[in-house]
């Protein structure tokens, strides 16, 4: 299918809302980790939404943010051109800084179909401030805006913070009136980066007294839950059970993708890289004279970046049962 907007993301969480499960957006800045997510979403009929950050598309653009989204953006186009399942770009965790750089220009080329501006940092005025702002800009494109209550604890691209600060229900709904966002991120106790599930204090009743919260002022919205990476299927379940409609995962295809890739170098150490003692050119392939020669079917990067988009694909599988999204494609 082609690549989708807003308007047809948000009719795929108004069914998240009404059915219960949530939608897995998951983060890449190359494209081996977005061929292993794109196959299990085919593979379980369940649509796909990536996001891209500033430091994404930084990486992919050799340092130019708008050279790197319009080449992450289009290779998405491109890529998922031909499956029959929605598919959908968000931009990730803007800044209020980045607004003209970043969100501007991906609204005027078309190259989203959401994007969440994160201002959680600021003071509470402030951040309706510029999360309206935003909103304001990207509706006339037709596109969603999600925005940030309360602070997630860890790193996230280039954000972070060492405290947790939980989202509140009345402040929530009055953010949600002030602002018109169309998507709500809020902080339950996860964390971003590498967590523990087991060792967070997670509140799935904070987050299912948000969804009543909403519901009752006649103002619904899809709750997302970042830093979800680290948590086990029960806890997903609980939290999209509880109102979560959206789950972003990062730091799970991050450490799949250097495992994979680890695991298969330290294998076929001995056919890549030269004994020791011996001094080789890779331009001329010479190794001090000697016999050794390195294993092009090995050192050939399609051949590990094949086992690491196999091995994400697997983990954005269970990820997809975890968050019940399989088999409920727009398309389905």
């Amino acid at each position: 299918m082609p690549y989708l907007g807003g308007t047809e993301l948000a009719q795929v969480y108004r069914r998240a809302q009404g059915e219960r499960f949530a939608l897995v957006a998951s983060n890449f800045a190359e494209p081996n980790t977005l061929l292993g997510v794109l196959a299990a979403h085919e593979e379980m009929q369940s649509d796909l939404l990536v996001q891209v950050t500033m430091g994404a598309v930084k990486y992919a653009g050799s340092g130019k943010p708008l050279a790197g989204l319009r080449a992450l953006a289009r290779y998405v186009q491109a890529a998922a051109g031909e499956a029959k399942i929605g598919v959908f770009v968000n931009l990730d965790h803007v800044t209020p800084d980045g607004v003209d750089a970043f969100i501007r220009p991906a609204l005027a080329e078309g190259l989203c179909s959401s994007v969440m501006i994160d201002a959680s940092a600021l003071p509470f005025a402030d951040n309706v401030h510029a999360t309206r702002a935003v909103v304001e800009l990207a509706h006339p494109y037709g596109v969603l805006v999600e925005g940030e209550l309360g602070v997630i604890k860890g790193v996230e691209d280039h954000i972070s913070s060492d405290d947790a600060f939980y989202t509140d229900p009345d402040q929530a709904l009055e953010f949600v009136r002030e602002t018109g966002v169309d998507l709500l991120a809020i902080s339950v106790g996860t964390e971003h980066g590498v967590s523990v599930g087991h060792e967070l204090v997670l509140r799935p009743d904070l987050a299912q007294a948000i969804r009543d919260r909403l519901r009752a002022a006649s103002v619904p919205r899809p709750l997302v839950l970042h830093g979800a990476s680290g948590l086990s299927a029960d806890q997903i379940r609980t939290l999209v059970e509880a109102g979560v409609c959206k789950v972003n995962k990062d730091t799970t295809y991050q450490y799949v993708y250097a495992q994979t890739a680890a695991r298969f170098f330290g294998k076929n150490e001995r056919e890549i890289l030269p004994p020791p003692g011996v001094t080789f050119d890779p331009i001329t392939f010479d190794a001090g004279g000697g016999t050794w020669r390195p294993n092009k079917k090995l050192f050939d990067p399609r051949v590990v970046g094949k086992q690491i988009q196999d091995a994400i694909r697997a983990v954005a599988a269970e990820v997809i049962a975890q968050a019940g999204s399989g088999g409920r494609s727009i398309y389905g």
